[in-house]
């Protein structure tokens, strides 16, 4: 994992979801007070926030603030309610959802204040994802709470793969999960994600990672989460909220993690005006840790700061910052 750059403005901390659960979050802001936007990140399924700070560096040499946190039952979040001491793991795929709009609100009421220049406007939000995250991204977006500019998803858990495993948890999926909830049946399969085995190695070695094999709940929560969102009419809706959102999507060829020709389906099925998928030739799940990490996050970058460049030469005014409901600090 990379370290943080003095240069960086950095805060951390804890906050108290709607479940009372605590959450750690974190900020990085670049040196400058004015940011040319902030963006949301969410990790995978069984890693953390803190390792992708080689990303947020370089979205902060762009001018670019970046919110993160760690989703419940991972990193140095709270497991989930009834769920103490089972990582990687909640019992309602929901949770993920809620628990992303509390951090973007408690964001926008102590954070922003507390980063951002007095009387700024609220800057645009952008949000990027990894795997799992991506999926939990795009249905906090749905949701409406909060107002996004844009959308990156990196290698998105939109399909995975069916091994004999997922198959047959797809198959008996209301008695097994019935039955064995929380029994850890899905094997991660580490030799796929990276063909950077120096970070295979790190990733099985951090504690804040969960190396398990994933509960049954999990599996079939995140397939039929999987499903839902196929089935949302918004993302076929030219007229919808999620179709004005320009979206960019990243994904190696060698992905065998998650579904490659399932996410090209999805690309092709959304009805966003702007929208652009970039394939990676022979790259792994991990495309941010790739051995060709430069040129994936190159282009990243490229077009975030075009789409922010657009939306600062057609943004006449903005609300200044609104303080909601807060949600407790610890």
């Amino acid at each position: 994992m990379s370290t943080i750059t003095a240069s960086v403005r950095y805060t951390e901390g804890f906050l108290r979801n709607r479940r009372s659960r605590q959450l750690f979050y974190c900020g990085f802001f670049p040196s400058q007070v004015r940011v040319k936007g902030v963006v949301l990140f969410l990790h995978g399924i069984n890693e953390h926030s803190h390792r992708f700070v080689h990303v947020y560096e370089r979205l902060l040499a762009l001018g670019f603030a970046v919110i993160a946190y760690d989703m419940i039952g991972h990193g140095r979040s709270d497991c989930d309610v009834d769920c103490e001491g089972i990582r990687a793991h909640a019992d309602v795929f929901e949770h993920f959802v809620q628990d992303t709009n509390d951090v973007l609100t408690a964001a926008k009421y102590s954070i922003y204040k507390e980063m951002l220049a007095e009387n700024e406007p609220e800057p645009p939000l952008y949000f990027m994802g990894m795997s799992y995250g991506c999926l939990v991204g795009l249905h906090t977006i749905l949701t409406g709470e909060h107002h996004f500019s844009g959308v990156i998803l990196a290698a998105p858990a939109l399909g995975v793969n069916m091994t004999p495993v997922l198959r047959l948890l797809s198959l008996l999926s209301a008695p097994l999960v019935a039955a064995f909830p929380r029994a850890r049946i899905i094997p991660a399969d580490f030799d796929a994600i990276c063909r950077d085995k120096q970070f295979v190695e790190e990733c099985l070695a951090d504690p804040l990672n969960v190396v398990e094999n994933l509960t049954a709940r999990m599996g079939a929560n995140s397939l039929a989460a999987m499903q839902q969102l196929s089935e949302n009419t918004a993302i076929t809706d030219r007229q919808s909220a999620f179709c004005q959102l320009p979206l960019l999507m990243v994904q190696g060829t060698g992905d065998i993690i998650t579904s490659v020709p399932v996410a090209q389906a999805f690309y092709d099925r959304i009805a966003n005006f702007d929208k652009e998928l970039k394939l990676y030739d022979g790259l792994y799940h991990c495309v941010f840790n790739e051995p060709e990490k430069d040129q994936v996050l190159d282009d990243v970058c490229n077009w975030l700061v075009a789409h922010a460049d657009l939306h600062a030469a057609i943004t006449v005014s903005q609300k200044p910052i609104q303080a909601t409901q807060p949600f407790a600090r610890l």
